[in-house]
């Protein structure tokens, strides 16, 4: 990450400055202090300009500074950075706020602050707490790990290792497993509600079938061919035959009657009603011709009658017995739709079988992952694995600052063993500047570590009072470190310490100036 150019109007003291602070070329830069208020160099507002710059990126202060601290106690307002920095320009104001994000030239601020601070994060690659970890050194941004609990120099290494993206994961995982677990349960109730449905078609499936027993198949095949109204239409035009018949035959019968009591009548000597005697009305010959247009008459009757007969249909089966085959029927189609839908419950139950199957494979597969993810998984992997890089990078600025006098490594369960020419000692009981020493090597370790997860190498580091209690030979061994971290970088260096600045008198130089309340920068060559 290149940083070119930053400037600066009413933030904290500074009334207006604009400084090419990547465009110093890689050595070492000093940064001192001028206070004409109070006639030191304390409240200059040295640290100021790393603030503005952290600010300019992140939009937060390295110490947490209010709206209030933040703007110039004189101006009141209109106090902004701005941030040439790659092939971006970063643009922030309070009173009035506001936020604006210039890629090559272009606009691309978003909706709001927060995606836009998202935006930048991601075009540069980094974070305030990367920010901060792999470039800024010093009593405000200085991390306690030797005195740290072992639990905290993890949650100290996992920082450093940028290890937030396994925790997203792990955090996915752990979502996942969790939707897993609840469709699998939702699954188990559709499986259990199928199931149900299953045995109610088992049921109506059998008491159907106990509806078909009794049938006779030979009357089913005499049905199969014919329909209810057929079957009617045959009952009924036999019924009209009947009923026409039975006329007929009462018609037969009358003249049947009349015809006896004609012959009766006129064979007779005395009369039925009074009595007397009668004289014949006709003769033999008169009454064979009477009775023979009777029996031609019921002739013709009876041949009516005959062909009445001939015309009755053959009654297959009767309406009744239709009936029951009907039903049968009924129960029949009833029980192949049951089946139907029973097999295609039975289906939906294999396909919700399979389903949950690949439900619980998932949350097994998510649940090994969430373990993987954890602090005894991936994580404790990766801090073993970097202990060896760690403890030698540890050692080589340690080397230098102490003059190869002192040694330290940690194990696994990130306690450190310090040694001081072969023999062991306790880190409580070194000497400030010992302390100091140690401390320094340690941090500038754990900033060797966001190399590792973090590809963006920042162009400048800031240094601010890093050799207050360091003895003359620990601030020759900072001089030498310095030394070499400037071969890749610009370093700014904020100290008091006058044994350190004369081992750096050939440095470039930036001097803050204060004067009635307003800061200025003075840059030395």
């Amino acid at each position: 990450m290149k940083i070119k150019r930053i400037e600066i109007n009413n933030f904290y003291s500074v009334k207006n400055i604009e400084f090419d602070i990547g465009n110093q070329g890689e050595g070492v830069v000093m940064i001192e202090g001028r206070n004409k208020d109070t006639k030191g160099s304390n409240g200059s507002g040295k640290s100021a300009l790393i603030e503005a710059l952290v600010w300019g990126l992140f939009g937060r202060t390295i110490r947490k500074s209010t709206e209030e601290a933040l703007v110039n106690n004189r101006t009141r307002k209109n106090c902004s950075v701005r941030v040439e920095v790659n092939d971006l320009v970063i643009e922030r104001g309070k009173r009035p706020t506001y936020l604006k994000l210039i890629k090559d030239g272009q606009d691309i601020t978003t909706d709001n602050a927060t995606n836009t601070q998202k935006l930048i994060d991601e075009l540069l690659n980094t974070n305030y707490k990367v920010f901060l970890a792999s470039t800024i050194f010093g009593q405000q941004n200085n991390i306690e790990f030797l005195t740290a609990t072992p639990d905290d120099k993890r949650t100290i290494i996992k920082n450093f290792l940028n290890l937030d993206d396994l925790f997203a994961l792990r955090d996915s995982v752990k979502y996942l497993k969790s939707e897993y677990n609840q469709g699998a349960k939702r699954l188990s109730a559709i499986l259990e509600e199928h199931e149900g449905t299953v045995k109610t078609y088992d049921y109506d499936i059998s008491e159907a079938r106990k509806s078909l027993e009794g049938i006779d198949s030979e009357l089913m095949d005499k049905c199969r061919n014919l329909t209810l109204a057929e079957v009617v239409a045959v009952r009924d035009h036999n019924q009209r035959i009947d009923w026409e018949e039975k006329d007929l035959l009462r018609t037969l019968q009358g003249e049947q009657k009349r015809a006896q009591d004609f012959l009766r009548d006129a064979r007779a000597k005395t009369c039925r009603s009074c009595g007397q005697s009668v004289k014949k009305a006709m003769d033999e010959d008169q009454l064979a011709d009477k009775m023979t247009a009777f029996d031609m008459e019921m002739e013709g009757i009876q041949s009516s009658i005959d062909l009445l007969k001939k015309g009755r249909q053959k009654e297959i089966v009767s309406p009744e017995e239709y009936d029951k085959v009907s039903k049968y029927k009924t129960f029949e189609d009833k029980i192949s739709f049951l089946q139907k839908q029973k097999e295609q419950t039975l289906e939906k139950i294999q396909n919700v079988y399979d389903e949950r199957g690949d439900y619980n494979t998932n949350y097994e597969i998510m649940k090994f992952w969430e373990k993987a993810f954890s602090e005894n998984g991936v994580v404790k992997f990766v801090i073993r694995n970097v202990l060896e890089y760690f403890n030698a990078k540890v050692n080589f600025y340690l080397s230098h600052l102490s003059q190869g006098k002192f040694f330290i490594e940690f194990d696994e369960s990130l306690t450190e063993t310090i040694t001081h020419k072969s023999h062991t000692i306790h880190y409580i009981s070194l000497s400030g500047g010992e302390k100091k020493k140690i401390s320094l090597a340690v941090m500038l370790g754990l900033q060797s570590l966001l190399k590792i997860s973090n590809t963006e190498d920042v162009n400048i580091m800031f240094f601010d009072e890093i050799a207050e209690s360091l003895d003359a030979e620990g601030m020759e061994g900072l001089y030498i470190l310095l030394s070499e971290l400037k071969k890749t970088k610009t370093l700014y260096v904020i100290t008091h310490n006058n044994y350190l600045k004369s081992l750096m008198d050939n440095a470039k130089t930036v001097t803050m100036i204060k004067s009635n309340g307003t800061s200025k920068l003075s840059l030395r060559k």
